[in-house]
């Protein structure tokens, strides 16, 4: 974990910690829609709650970039600013993912072992969600 990540995770704790605030004082009004948590507020709390947020996803994304590394081994392979060379990394990542549309699931990755099990995850997760609605509406 890198700095970002951890100052990211402060900050995510810290704007829930606002939000549930917020509601204790009656700030903040919450609530579901299917399965999707939503906040409701107009005060301080809720601001900050939403900032704070709104801040660690940014800094959460920003964490995987890793620039300063990258520059170290520029700077070891003999190129900078100057110099016509260039450091050729290559990189290799799987991956994938899953967009719910509604109960339609849309399934991408980079080979079909990924993408079957992210098939299988996602008949689990609607399997839940239907539960969940059944059991508490």
């Amino acid at each position: 974990m890198n700095k970002y990540h951890f100052i990211s995770m402060l900050l995510f704790i810290s704007g829930i910690t606002f939000f549930v605030y917020g509601v204790l004082t009656g700030e903040v009004n919450t609530g579901f829609i299917l399965i999707f948590p939503f906040f409701v507020g107009s005060g301080v709390y809720a601001l900050f709650g939403v900032v704070f947020i709104f801040v660690s996803i940014l800094l959460f994304m920003f964490g995987f970039v890793d620039v300063e590394s990258d520059l170290k081994e520029l700077q070891d392979f003999g190129g900078g600013r100057d110099d016509d060379h260039i450091l050729a990394k290559k990189r290799f990542f799987e991956g994938g993912g899953v967009v719910l549309i509604g109960p339609i699931p849309i399934v991408f990755g980079s080979n079909w072992k990924i993408a079957a099990v992210l098939i299988v995850l996602t008949i689990i997760l609607v399997l839940m969600s239907f539960v969940f609605t059944a059991i508490f509406f």
